[in-house]
């Protein structure tokens, strides 16, 4: 392990000469670039502010004073390991959890440890994971223990400066094992004894403010959410009967005496719902349910024991804050009201309320963290992503509704070129997301701008099974994916076409994981409409699915296949691209990673074989290191300019 100083150092350079030497040029590798900045927060005490910052394609954590910005600490793991998600214990520890690069992938996954540091670099280590343990001789009880498990904090324990509450979850290759709570030293890595142990997997535990174990959700084999009460007195779980809560139950936190539950439930209800519950009774009261969305985030007391505010995406975010008496959601509502036009995250504040760290970004700017001082009432950029594009020449996201043929309303953004003449019809690129249980927002995307900088329309859809629009929505992907999903994106772009400005004859579709598979179904389904299609990182063979890659091998991934796609052969080769690709007419773009594990390269190996078979035209662009997506920025570069080149040469 390295502990660096000079990295803080770089920041206002940096970020001064990005604003300094602003090209004009836009072109697929500008918008390819790794992001410099990915989060900023500030201590405790609001001395000093950590950042993790984008060196050489490794994040590491630099820390700088919040005065002047000046460089104070920091940590680099080396060539072979990166800094994860991180917080502050108190005012001079943070804890880092640690992401590693494979030797045979591009993109590092995170190893479950933990590693504690103080904010001037110094006195860091390994507190929890397989390399944390103390060699040599000396008593078991004073040294700290190697643990073949993965972290997940579970509490900050706020009035315990040493310690923090973790749930240490098994290795397992399928995740079956449970997790057990512990207490964790973040100065000498001891691991308390066993708190409670885990009813289910996937345990999910919630503490209240002092570290008392309450409440658990976890998931059976069938997929099947199960939610438990802890009895302290027998030291054992009782189980919730399933008819008191909803598929979308999800306990967030407890108030400061533990009598009342903040939870997100949609018992009885299509969407899901933001309740105050007694949890002694059971008696809830509904805070906040909308009629078009599900709750989308929800902001945190600085000490975790209150909810004062939330966002909904209907189309543009919306911001709600319902208990306008305490001076966060008055800080709060100020902060969503000055940055008006813009998506806003608070990443953090300082104990007394005064500092606050910000992050806004909208649909033509990928952002910038703000620090905000209460008491002075003034706002200073900390720093900024992508100024090398100019934001003036980037193009706008407008949300749309239609409705599909059965009358199911989707939700959707288009995006035109902001570079050419409004009077010209331009192609159009129908961009669909992952998934299928994801969704679009209106937020930067890559590439958006990337195609709309070329002098393309996209358009993206919120088809069915997609998040957030509530249950029927969501299961309206079930046993559909390539039937009523695909018509929700063919009828889509078809809308768009209709509203004008869209050359109807250069159409194409693009997407990655579920996107790729519907930029290949939806060529079968709409030959006439797409005249060439982009498939990354796709599914293909959907009977596969069951045999290939990491989800059959994950504790409740045969029962959630079964579920979303059902167990009918016919059914399941009705709907996988393969089976019908002579019925294609436009060139496909195959692009994968070798390394795939949610959608094995085999299923483009499929593709490909149908391809040829039935004589089809395509290129391709494989990367033996990249896993589900392109992480590396170099190979990412390389392939927004295949997809450049391959859309120019069938669409223009």
């Amino acid at each position: 392990m390295q502990y660096i100083k000079p990295l803080a150092a770089q920041i206002l350079c940096v970020t001064f000469v990005l604003f300094s030497s602003i090209s004009q040029a836009m072109s697929p590798a500008d918008f390819a670039k790794d992001y410099q900045y990915h989060d900023a927060q500030i201590s405790p005490d609001g001395k000093h502010i950590a950042l993790v910052i984008n060196d050489d394609g490794k994040r590491k954590l630099a820390v700088v004073k919040s005065s002047d910005f000046s460089s104070v600490g920091g940590a680099d793991f080396g060539k072979k390991q990166e800094v994860g998600d991180f917080f502050w214990v108190n005012n001079e520890r943070l804890v880092i959890g640690i992401n590693y690069y494979l030797p045979w992938q591009d993109q590092p996954v995170p190893t479950g440890e933990l590693f504690a540091i103080d904010y001037n670099g110094k006195r860091g280590e390994i507190i929890y994971g397989f390399r944390a343990g103390e060699q040599g001789l000396g008593n078991k009880m004073n040294k700290k223990e190697s643990t073949r498990g993965f972290a997940v904090v579970v509490n900050r324990l706020d009035d315990e400066e040493d310690y923090i509450q973790i749930a240490s979850f098994p290795w397992s290759r399928d995740g079956s094992r449970v997790p057990t709570l512990h207490k964790l030293n973040v100065n000498n890595g001891r691991l308390g004894g066993i708190i409670a142990g885990g009813p289910a997997a996937f345990t999910d535990f919630v503490t209240d403010k002092q570290g008392n174990v309450k409440l658990a959700v976890g998931f059976d084999n069938q997929n099947q959410k199960r939610a438990f009460r802890y009895l302290e007195e027998k030291n054992d779980w009782a189980e919730i009967p399933r008819e008191n809560f909803g598929r979308g139950y999800n306990p967030l936190v407890l108030d400061a005496k533990g009598e009342y539950l903040y939870l997100i439930d949609d018992k009885d209800h299509d969407k899901e719902g933001l309740y105050k519950m007694h949890l002694e009774s059971g008696e809830k009261q509904l805070i906040y349910r909308d009629e078009k969305v599900d709750i989308a985030n929800v902001e945190f007391s600085y000490d975790g024991t209150q909810i004062y505010a939330f966002r909904t995406d209907p189309d543009y975010p919306n911001y709600v804050v319902f208990d306008k008496s305490s001076d966060e959601a008055k800080v709060y509502e100020f902060l969503v009201n000055s940055f008006r036009g813009y998506r806003v995250t608070i990443t953090s504040s300082s104990a007394d309320g005064n500092l606050w760290t910000v992050y806004a970004h909208n649909d033509r700017s990928a952002g910038g963290f703000y620090l905000y001082d209460k008491k002075a009432n003034q706002f200073k950029l900390l720093f900024s992503n992508f100024t090398h594009v100019p934001q003036n020449k980037l193009s706008e996201s407008i949300p749309f509704a239609f409705n599909a043929s059965d009358g199911q309303v989707i939700n959707g953004y288009v995006t035109y070129p902001a570079t050419i003449d409004p009077s010209i019809n331009v192609p159009l690129i129908t961009l669909v997301h992952g998934g299928p249980a994801a969704r679009d927002y209106w937020s930067f995307n890559r590439e958006v701008q990337m195609l709309a900088a070329q002098g393309y329309a996209v358009v993206r859809l919120n088809f069915r099974g997609s998040t957030g629009y509530g249950n029927q929505h969501l299961d309206g992907s079930i046993q559909q994916w390539g039937d009523r999903v695909q018509k929700d994106i063919i009828e889509g772009t078809k809308w768009v076409i209709q509203q004008g400005g869209i050359d109807q004859n250069k159409v194409c579709i693009m997407g990655a994981s579920f996107g790729g598979y519907s930029a290949a179904m939806s060529s079968a389904m709409a030959p006439n409409l797409f005249k060439c299609a982009v498939a990354n990182a796709g599914i293909y063979d959907l009977e596969m699915l069951f045999e290939e890659g990491d989800i059959p091998r994950i504790f409740t991934g045969i029962a959630f296949l079964e579920d979303e796609l059902g167990t009918d052969k016919e059914v399941l080769r009705s709907q996988s691209p393969v089976n019908f690709i002579e019925q294609v007419k436009g060139p496909f773009l195959i692009a994968h990673g070798e390394r795939d594990e949610r959608a094995p390269f085999v299923h483009a190996e499929k593709l490909m074989e149908a391809m040829d078979a039935n004589g089809k035209q395509y290129e391709t662009f494989i990367r033996g290191s990249e896993g589900h997506g392109f992480y590396d920025e170099k190979n990412r570069t390389e392939y927004f300019e295949k997809v450049a080149g391959f859309l120019a040469k069938h669409l223009k």
